[in-house]
């Protein structure tokens, strides 16, 4: 049963370290589409300064200006379903060490076990020679 139960422990771990790996790729991303709202906003702003001093560049900034909310709509967007699919996957994340905690527990409890056999067939056997040598004597 325990060989069962560390087998079960290992395919525990490799699901806890497989949901890490997915949630740093997560969070990765998400940090990128914070680093591309921030340089699109940066870079309207630019713009805008540059079309309010530009009279050719002026009747322009209307239609630009729209392009980049659709932009930062499209960024949020993205921004908002990894914040939900990483919220997801801590979920599982818990769950998973939740579940390795019990292999870790259940296996614990096995040596625990085996150990007490192992001390109360050690001590039937001290007793037996115990009991042949009162019994020569």
């Amino acid at each position: 049963m325990l060989k069962s139960l560390e087998t079960l422990l290992k395919v525990a771990r490799r699901k806890l370290d497989e949901l890490g790996v997915e949630a740093v790729r997560i969070g990765q991303f998400a940090d990128q589409l914070k680093m591309q709202e921030a340089s699109v906003l940066a870079r309207e702003e630019a713009e805008v300064q540059a079309a309010s001093s530009d009279m050719v560049l002026a009747p322009l900034l209307p239609a630009y200006r729209m392009r980049v909310k659709r932009q930062l709509k499209d960024i949020r967007t993205q921004a908002q379903e990894a914040d939900a699919s990483l919220a997801l996957v801590r979920e599982r994340l818990n769950a998973a060490y939740q579940e390795k905690s019990k292999f870790e527990h259940l296996i614990e409890q096995e040596r625990i076990k085996a150990a007490m056999v192992r001390a109360a067939i050690e001590q039937a056997q001290m007793d037996e020679i115990a009991i042949n040598r009162a019994g020569r004597g």
